[in-house]
């Protein structure tokens, strides 16, 4: 009856969202993955998700969604965060998302545009390994997407909601984590999803940013897109955690940067644009008198690592009083 009563609410939630509506039947304790069904895009998408389901599981079990970098090794990133379920009494969901279906466009950019071209980048390599892209702001083309249906951004909601009848009727929102193109994504998502679920937001090591400044077009800004200022007001009043490793800066060679003239105004390094990126958003919430809850966490001797910047996100959301 219990059960029944929470899936009942849990319906009702998702009407209220829009979200598609795939409850889990169970999931074993440990590792493992299920498969859930989109169905707010037409044909619906099918999405893996890997999972950790600690030996205590509860009502009282906190959902933290943990979204990969660029690599796309969700399996990796739930893997992660076992030690973190264990201590803190945690469900993991890292949801999967193949380069082969997800490009730039889709991943990084959280289907905001469609049809992104980089024309002729220049690249730079440490080790074989592409590190650097380069070229010119007017070489990058792309199309909005204006149907919000077919963003990244509601298969959040619909991961909770997938497991949500199986905690209980008092869970009613989750904890985000995503580092490097990870972090892009959470970071955007503070800024576009509406009527999100989401409790916190922690975006780690991003590679740039999209400002919540409506004078600056996309993706540097949103004056290419349909977003007031309401809207960014809004966004400032979520909680926001920007998570930043001291040693990533412009010595750092794991992971790959872009590099434009407007990127570059943000710094050359994910330290320098990430401090950038929070003092530029506080001054825009100020001008506006808006309510700015966003927070800039620097984490000492970390560079661009997911596991160790994972850890200061783990001890940040869940180690404190």
């Amino acid at each position: 009856m219990k059960l029944l009563f929470s899936a009942i609410l849990t319906l009702i939630s998702c009407v209220l969202y829009a979200q598609p509506v795939n409850f889990v039947a169970n999931l074993a304790q440990g590792s493992g993955s299920y498969q859930l069904e989109i169905s707010t895009t037409s044909p619906n998408r099918q999405i893996e998700v890997h999972y950790y389901k600690p030996q205590i599981f509860n009502s009282q079990t906190t959902v933290i969604i943990v979204v990969a970098g660029a690599g796309r090794n969700a399996n990796d990133y739930r893997d992660s965060w076992i030690a973190h379920a264990e201590k803190y009494n945690l469900l993991v969901l890292s949801p999967a998302y193949p380069q082969q279906q997800y490009d730039f466009a889709a991943y990084h950019l959280g289907g905001i545009v469609t049809q992104l071209k980089f024309k002729q980048p220049k690249v730079e390599k440490h080790n074989g390994r592409i590190t650097k892209y380069r070229l010119k702001d007017q070489d990058i083309s792309f199309t909005i997407e204006n149907d919000r249906a077919k963003w990244l951004f509601d298969d959040f909601d619909a991961l909770f909601n997938s497991v949500k009848p199986l905690l209980g009727a008092k869970q009613t929102g989750y904890d985000l984590f995503g580092h490097s193109a990870g972090g892009q994504i959470l970071h955007r998502y503070a800024l576009f999803k509406y009527g999100s679920q989401a409790n916190r937001i922690v975006a780690a090591n991003s590679g740039f940013y999209t400002l919540p400044d409506l004078t600056l077009p996309f993706p540097w800004g949103l004056l290419t897109t349909n977003i007031s200022q309401q809207d960014v007001n809004s966004a400032f009043s979520k909680s926001l955690f920007v998570l930043l490793g001291e040693a990533d800066n412009v010595n750092e060679t794991r992971g790959t940067l872009l590099h434009t003239p407007n990127t570059d105004q943000q710094g050359l390094g994910r330290l320098e644009r990430g401090t950038y990126f929070y003092e530029h958003s506080q001054k825009q919430a100020k001008m506006a008198k808006a309510v700015f809850n966003w927070q800039k966490i620097l984490v000492p001797d970390v560079g661009h690592d997911y596991k160790l910047m994972g850890n200061a996100a783990a001890k940040l959301l869940y180690g404190q009083p």
